[in-house]
């Protein structure tokens, strides 16, 4: 029997679908569904019921479940007794447009646990560069993943599956006195007579959004494009006028005070090229080496889930 067999049985236990957990552990789903059969054939019983509804334990897999958490805990246990280490720095880079978010108040908490551990930040436009599975220097690496930069792509550099902050895509961002405001849905069309707010650093800040841009720029002028060093001057500017917009990332974007305040809506673009998930690519190996890190993870995904917990409210 593999470890990594009981990995995707916890992981499809605690999922609603074979679909979910195969996205949280970055496999395609029929290699999930093989990989399910052949643990059920080599100890012999059926583990999951499966129907409409998804998928639920049986008796068997009921039984099984934590006796499967426990070797998986003490594993991880014997690995973290034959590396552990005193950790010394952690790497953080953060594409941009999300240094302001969710890490300020995470990273603050660690230090002032762990005063002795440093750690850098920088904010830059390929972070997926930094992908690293050093466990002496480990690295932290958040950004979107999209169509043009799959996440399972960085997986196989990782070692192992990101944490996944949230499901999400790139919205145009109205003031609520546009008249583009009340659209279920926006095109480049729509947007011909609008000005477009943007990052100096924007166009070349992320292969997620690059697919988005593709489909703007042919049809929005160059002359309608206003570039600034600043979020914040960019956010007061699409608030006091109709006729701007901006590019920005859903949920994330709930966090600005205009969203919340009514003022300013976040209107889905018509092309799926949007969509990207905003990933957390971390070292397991690293992890087990330095439990503060996996503290530091952990706190980056509590701080996730309770942002998305409030902005859904």
């Amino acid at each position: 029997m593999k470890l990594k067999a009981l990995e995707y049985f916890i992981t499809l236990a605690e999922s609603r679908s074979i679909n979910e957990a195969a996205q949280k552990l970055y496999i395609a789903q029929p290699s999930l569904t093989k990989a399910l059969q052949l643990f059920e054939e080599e100890i012999g019983c059926r583990l999951f019921y499966r129907d409409n509804a998804g998928i639920r334990l049986t008796e068997v897999g009921e039984k099984i479940l934590p006796e499967a958490k426990q070797i998986m805990s003490y594993y991880n246990g014997w690995l973290t007794l034959s590396q552990q280490c005193t950790l010394e720095k952690v790497n953080v880079y953060i594409q941009y447009s999300f240094s302001n978010f969710l890490l300020p108040d995470v990273i603050l908490k660690f230090k002032k646990q762990h005063p002795d551990v440093q750690i850098n930040c920088e904010v830059c436009s390929s972070p997926e560069q930094y992908i690293s599975q050093d466990v002496d220097q480990p690295a932290l690496a958040l950004f979107v993943c999209g169509s043009k930069n799959p996440a399972d792509t960085y997986s196989k550099l990782q070692g192992n599956p990101p944490a996944l902050l949230f499901h999400g895509a790139y919205r145009c961002l109205l003031n609520t006195g546009s008249r583009l405001a009340t659209r279920e849905s926006v095109s480049p069309e729509d947007l011909k007579d609008h000005f477009c707010a943007l990052r100096s650093t924007m166009e070349n800040s992320s292969a997620a959004l690059a697919p988005l841009l593709d489909w703007l720029v042919p049809i929005v002028s160059p002359k309608q494009l206003i570039r600034s060093e600043s979020v914040d001057s960019i956010i007061n500017m699409v608030e006091t006028h109709n006729d701007l917009y901006a590019l920005s990332y859903y949920p994330v974007l709930n966090r600005y005070e205009g969203v919340r305040a009514g003022r300013l809506i976040g209107v889905p673009f018509s092309n799926d090229c949007c969509n990207g998930d905003l990933c957390l690519f971390y070292s397991k190996r690293a992890c087990r080496r330095h439990p503060e890190l996996q503290e530091l993870v952990d706190e980056i995904q509590e701080s996730a889930r309770a942002f998305l917990e409030k902005a859904t409210q």
